[in-house]
């Protein structure tokens, strides 16, 4: 490294080189000579600028990654500062320009889960602005490090040469400053998920004239109006995941992006629209991706105008229809195209074999039908094919298959597809990724796999295959496969034992014929076993590596082996719907602590719940029900304040229900405790469990009154979705609708409340009105009296309501029938009285029988007439309600004024027209004056 130590300026050093001898100018070889006297070899950086990284350093000592990757800095006290990782120098000037201080090991896309991003930081920080003093710095890259509750930094627009900025993946605290508007030489900006909150302004973005690059993917931009602010030079625009909930479709915004050559607004599901007119205007557009938002309507044959187009993804907007435009035959140069996941119809497009550099073809779950043309062969180039979820039928054949020498993704899951080559066919191929699941290649496992010695994911489930897996599948599962799904088949044998390290990760043969005794050993790699609905039995094995075990609807019986609370690294156990019996073993409790999801549901267990599972912290769900389980409510699972879900249904429990469920269980949304024999009231500090969403107490003895502030729970009172997906898995029985109706998966719709079958008395709180979101309300087999509350009609969402078999009295609310989601009601067996509410949104429930018992009650659909009953013209009785009564005198009083009024002027009419009626009316009216005003004055003289 070179630096000026005696003069400031070329200037100034030719001035007195010629002072010194004029006769050098002329010998360029003194001349140099001479210049590199002038010129000091130093091994150095600037001193200031050196200390200013040094106190940058010593200031991130908060974040572990930064400090990780700045912690060479500075070891010796003079050190060149030029030579630190990630600081670079002007070879010249030896000023900084450039710090690239990415983290080398960046966190997972999504957001570290140890922070709670809807909450401000314990401790705000600052970074130290004593970079500020590297003036030259035209490059920084912070990104991947995790700045959360660190302060967006504002001295970062006082880099005035800065031409790069880099902090994706950072997550600062706070807004984004508007100083950053003063980069104004800027062209590279990528702010992808840089704050952990909203963006309130983009106008900073206004003054980047320059700027060609810009990522705002991840930040939260919905209370902006980012079309507006951006630049015209840009090149590079990428805002995925943004919560941009409107973009303007207007052709004319085109020419502001004239330039573009990338665009991805993926990932916004709020953005509810056609798709944008001004796109296909963009002629050097070369990556367009709109996928996963919502954009409805067609795909317009003006696509076809962008012919740079490399790669195309407009997938899984759902509500995208019609057929593919031939127009996409001219994106000669496209590679990628995928449309999955999406409504549109019509045959396989023969005109794509027009796209001779295809490298990625994908049209998953749409409507799709027909045959698979032969010219799909000729696609030489093409590495991904995937055609799952469609109604394509008919074979592949080698036409199909033998020239795709470069595949590596095939999916033809879902369709009346299959294979059909030789038995001894060997692929030109090596796949990676294949998906059969739910085709037709059964009954015999398909032998050209065994030459797919690469494949890491294979699904053939649903293929009817029956019979023993031949050998050589274990084989290749040994050394490749990382997830292998066999289910829904027919096939037979048990299972190998498993060498000790193999790639497979994941297992599924759910709903087949396997049998006898579970595998001694289990690959270390394996994390998920899954074998539902077989007839596997015998012992439990010690498995101590996996993580998720599922043997559901097996035919295990006897005692739950010790050795399962040797699977210490379990999260989730799925033990349900076989034989076992006998106690729950109290080693669960002291073993597996990392367990999450604990499914004992419909054994023989009986016993009490152990004191040991209150050391299960981690426990989200516990399903118990459908056993022999018998004692109070263990007091030890207050310490699961996790849990999410808790099903005591079905057993023998007693005692009262204890006032913590309410007060400890925070994050409790299912609590289903219905048939048992749980006595005492319903403790008011169960309103507390603000998530609660579904509570069945159901076919118990509780007594006492329903607690006024019962209905404080807010997740009922929200129509909004919440959605809890570690539950989605899990079915669920709700008494619904006058019968036992089993969700498959528990939706995050599924709103209830039912306290049938107990001995409740005393008046309904008229605070129901108030959960505007519960689906399903029952009441029923209880002694209940007073009256409906009136504000039942405001329970908008509800589809069922039973309050049958109590002591109600009144009338039936005016308000029911505005429910409009109602379809089942049962009020029978009350003491109801008055008429029943005859509007629309009640025709449908024309069943008597949902009256039945209530002897006051008259008027459709039961026979009792009320008193204001008519007979129609078929013979059958009428009942007129206030509504039919005062439209009926409102059509009296109308023909009663139109009556006076027609005669009045057809009166006058006559009178016009016919002249002796005339003179004959008005002489009489002039006899009655003179008769009327003679009789007055006669009277006024007797008195």
């Amino acid at each position: 490294m070179y630096t000026l130590v005696q003069f400031r300026s070329f200037a100034v050093m030719n001035a007195t080189i010629a002072a010194m001898n004029p006769l050098l100018l002329s010998r360029p070889l003194l001349s140099w000579c001479l210049l590199a006297i002038l010129f000091t070899a130093t091994s150095g950086c600037l001193s200031h600028e050196r200390d200013a990284l040094l106190a940058f350093r010593a200031g991130m000592n908060y974040i572990p990654t930064l400090r990780a990757r700045l912690s060479s800095w500075g070891r010796r006290a003079h050190g060149d500062c030029c030579s630190w990782p990630g600081v670079i120098c002007h070879p010249t000037t030896g000023h900084v320009i450039k710090l690239k201080l990415r983290n080398s090991s960046p966190p997972p896309d999504d957001p570290p889960a140890a922070y709670d991003y809807n909450a401000s930081p314990q401790q705000v920080r600052e970074i130290n602005s004593s970079l500020l003093a590297l003036t030259e710095l035209k490059y920084l890259d912070l990104s991947s490090h995790d700045f959360h509750g660190v302060l967006f930094p504002q001295f970062i627009g006082s880099f005035k040469e800065l031409r790069y900025l880099n902090l994706s993946s950072s997550y600062f605290t706070g807004g984004i400053p508007p100083q950053i508007g003063n980069l104004s030489r800027l062209r590279y900006l990528d702010l992808q998920f840089a704050l952990d909150s909203h963006v309130d302004t983009l106008d900073w973005l206004t003054q980047f004239s320059s700027l060609q690059h810009l990522d705002l993917s991840g930040l939260d931009l919905a209370l902006t109006n980012v079309a507006s602010t951006l630049s015209a030079s840009l090149k590079v625009l990428r805002m995925s995941e943004c919560g941009i909930n409107s973009f303007p479709i207007s052709s004319s915004l085109a020419d502001n992006f004239t330039s573009l050559i990338t665009f991805d607004l993926s990932g916004n599901p709020s953005l509810i629209s056609v798709l944008p007119e001004w796109l296909w205007n963009l002629s050097s557009l070369a990556h367009l991706d709109l996928s996963y938002c919502a954009f409805r309507g067609g795909i317009p044959d003006a696509i076809g105008g962008l012919s740079s187009l490399t790669h195309l993804d407009l997938s899984f907007n759902r509500e995208l229809e019609g057929s593919i435009p031939g127009s996409m035959a001219q994106l000669r140069r496209l590679e990628e195209l995928n449309l999955g996941g999406n409504q549109l119809t019509g045959n396989f497009p023969r005109w794509i074999q027009q796209l001779t550099s295809l490298t990625t073809l994908d049209l998953n779950e749409n409507l799709l039908h027909g045959f698979i043309p032969g010219s799909l062969g000729k696609f030489g180039n093409l590495t991904e094919l995937d055609l799952g979820g469609n109604s394509f039928q008919g074979a592949l054949s080698l036409v199909h298959l033998d020239n795709l020498t470069k595949l590596e993704l095939l999916d033809l899951s879902s369709n009346s597809l299959n294979i059909s080559v030789h038995k001894d066919w060997i692929p030109p191929f090596q796949l990676e990724v294949a998906g059969f699941g739910n085709c037709d290649l059964g009954p015999s496992f398909p032998p050209w796999l065994r030459h797919q010695t690469r494949i890491n994911s294979l699904d053939l489930s649903g293929n009817e295959i029956a019979g023993v897996l031949p050998d050589w599948v274990w084989n290749i599962s040994q050394f490749t496969i990382d997830y292998l799904e066999l289910s829904d088949n027919n096939i037979q044998g048990k299972l190998p034992n498993f060498p000790e390290h193999t790639n497979l990760n994941m297992l599924r043969l759910v709903d087949n014929l396997l049998e006898g005794p579970l595998p001694e050993k289990l690959p270390v790699e394996l994390s998920t076993l899954v074998l539902d609905g077989n007839y596997f039995s015998g012992q439990l094995p010690i498995w101590p590596y996996v993580d998720s075990v599922s043997l559901s609807d097996n035919k295990f019986s006897g005692a739950i082996s010790s050795s399962v609370c040797q699977w210490t690294m379990l999260s989730f156990l799925d033990l349900s719907s076989n034989e076992f019996s006998g106690e729950i073993p109290h080693c669960l409790g002291e073993s597996l602590y990392g367990l999450e999801i604990l499914n004992l549901d419909n054994n023989l267990l009986s016993g009490e719940i152990p004191t040991t599972i209150g050391f299960l912290t981690s426990l989200r769900i516990l399903r118990l029900s459908k056993n022999g389980l018998s004692g109070g409510i263990s007091s030890s699972l207050q310490t699961c304040s996790e849990l999410v879900l808790l099903d005591l249904s079905n057993n023998n429990f007693s005692g009262s229900i204890p006032t913590w469920m309410g007060e400890t269980l925070s994050s409790l949304a299912f609590l289903i405790l219905g048939s048992n024999h749980l006595s005492g009231y319903i403790p008011q500090q169960l309103a507390h469990s603000g998530k609660l969403q579904m509570l069945d107490l159901s076919h118990n003895n509780l007594s006492g009154t329903i607690p006024p502030n019962i209905w404080n729970f807010s997740a009922m009172a929200s129509t909004s979705q919440v959605r809890n997906e570690e539950l989605e898995y899990l079915e669920v029985e709700l008494a619904m609708k006058g019968q036992m109706l089993y969700y498959s998966y528990i939706s995050d719709l599924i709103r209830s409340i039912d306290l049938s079958c107990n001995n409740l008395v005393g008046e309904i709180p008229a605070g129901v009105g108030y959960l505007a979101g519960l689906i399903n309300l029952n009441l029923s087999m209880n002694h209940l009296n007073g009256s409906i509350p009136q504000k039942i009609g405001r329970m908008e969402s509800l589809e069922s309501l039973d309050l049958s078999n109590n002591e109600l009295s009144g009338n039936i609310p005016e308000t029911l029938p505005s429910l409009h989601f109602l379809s089942h009601l049962n009020l029978s067996y009350n003491n109801l009285s008055g008429r029943i509410p005859f509007l629309q949104q009640l025709q449908s429930l024309d069943d008597p029988s949902i009256y039945a018992g209530n002897p006051g009650l008259c008027g459709p659909p039961i026979s009792k007439l009320c008193s204001n009953t008519k007979v129609n013209q078929s013979g059958e009785p009428h009942e007129t309600n206030a509504h039919e009564e005062g439209s009926e005198w409102l059509w009296i009083w109308i023909s009663i004024v139109l009556g006076l009024v027609m005669g009045f002027w057809t009166f006058c009419g006559i009178l016009f027209f016919n002249k002796k009626w005339r003179y004959g009316y008005f002489h009489m009216v002039d006899s009655l004056h003179d008769g009327v005003l003679l009789r007055l004055e006669l009277l006024l003289r007797r008195d």
